[in-house]
């Protein structure tokens, strides 16, 4: 979990920089899950899906709102966090392009219990609750995608607590671009990121300035290398394994 959040993020949100319109069918195709169901069951997801972009800094979702979505990511960033009134921050996950978040809460049909927010600007997919638990219910690669979602965030979260209370900076900075790389969560990852010093320090809640030294040393080390706004990342075996020894 991170602390420390920047004021901005606890700023009212920009508006969304279009309204959502149906998905186009090639979009919804560049995602696993949409290949794998029926004719009928992509049809009803291809008329119901929404496409919207989000500018850097806005709300895709708010805590404690009913949650309306499944929230896909087709290009950006954001993150799901929770904010306090004094400003005291928590970031749970950043999720890039390709990923999908929130299907949890739209099973339980519960109010959101954290913040989406686009970290960049973002094209950001939306399936309304009732077609999801329709596939769900109807599809079984639809629900074996489901499963394996919830089993493989669930061990990202325990292992970002874990890297949080135990880790030092630099290993904390280094697990959290490597999370970026998990091939069933965020299939799209290319090994160049373009992401900026102030993008990793919302993942970790650590200042530009400690994210700036912790990548410099991952790059002497040879783990990554480093560009204006973007991180080729060289040695990802070692980069998932950086830190681990010491827990």
């Amino acid at each position: 979990m991170r602390r420390g959040a920047p004021v901005h993020a606890m700023s009212e949100p920009a508006d969304p920089t279009s309204l959502p319109a149906p998905a186009p069918a090639p979009v919804l195709a560049g995602h696993a899950w949409f290949g794998e169901l029926a004719p009928a069951h992509q049809a009803l997801a291809a008329r119901e899906t929404l496409l919207q972009s989000f500018a850097a800094g806005s709300f895709i979702a708010r805590r404690g709102e009913p949650s309306r979505h499944w929230i896909g990511v087709d290009s950006g960033l954001i993150k799901l966090a929770v904010y306090t009134p004094d400003g005291r921050g928590c970031t749970f996950s950043g999720v890039p392009a390709g990923g999908w978040c929130g299907e949890g809460s739209v099973i339980k049909r519960e109010r959101r219990r954290y913040d989406v927010i686009a970290i960049r600007d973002s094209q950001v997919l939306l399936v309304p609750e009732p077609v999801f638990n329709t596939l769900l219910a109807q599809s079984l690669p639809f629900a074996s995608f489901v499963v394996r979602q919830l089993n493989e965030r669930m061990g990202q979260f325990i292992a970002t607590v874990q890297n949080d209370r135990l880790l030092g900076a630099d290993a904390r900075v280094a697990q959290a671009i490597a999370q970026l790389f998990h091939p069933d969560l965020y299939p799209r990852t290319s090994p160049v990121l373009e992401l900026s010093q102030e993008e990793i320090g919302l993942l970790t809640g650590l200042s530009r300035q400690r994210v700036n030294q912790a990548l410099r040393r991952l790059a002497d080390a040879g783990m990554v290398h480093l560009s204006y706004q973007s991180i080729r990342v060289t040695d990802l075996p070692r980069l998932r394994h950086f830190g681990m020894s010491d827990l």
